[in-house]
């Protein structure tokens, strides 16, 4: 059978994905030691709005601040400031997972390649600049644009 096109995911599916290591990371320009507790307090808010937002019922923006609302009061900066300096960190500690580069680079010029995820835009285009793989691909679907996430059909 041949394929014309392969669709991959990107979290933990080609790139690492080290929330807890980004958030630390993050923190430290705040001169804040972000603890394993710190991190349990983050997903019992965050984990409930991807929830949300992949049933329909908040947008990409509204999970993008609303996950940093209690951090933004304590530290006195806007919850979007928050997230950005998030994204980027998530983009500093990204590596292609092991064997992500020799599949990609196995299948290149034979098939179509693209990414299909729920991630955001600005890390998605980031990540594939930092690790050499942009080229790689032929298309990439992200929820945020096409305005709907993973399962929704808007996004294959």
């Amino acid at each position: 059978m041949k394929w014309d096109w392969i669709f991959f995911d990107a979290d933990e599916t080609l790139f690492t994905f080290d929330s807890f290591g980004g958030l630390q990371r993050m923190f430290l320009d705040y001169s804040v030691t972000f603890t394993a507790e710190d991190f349990q307090d983050y997903q019992a808010v965050n984990k409930p709005l991807w929830v949300d937002y992949q049933n329909g019922a908040i947008t990409a923006l509204q999970l993008q601040h609303q996950r940093f609302d209690v951090w933004a009061e304590r530290l006195n900066v806007s919850p979007g400031a928050l997230n950005e300096a998030f994204l980027n960190a998530m983009a500093d500690i990204c590596a292609p997972l092991p064997g992500a580069v020799s599949l990609l680079d196995s299948l290149k010029g034979k098939v179509k390649l693209g990414i299909i995820t729920n991630g955001f835009t600005a890390l998605q285009q980031i990540r594939l600049e930092r690790t050499g793989l942009r080229d790689h691909f032929d298309a990439l679907g992200v929820s945020e644009e096409v305005g709907g996430p993973k399962p929704d059909p808007r996004v294959f």
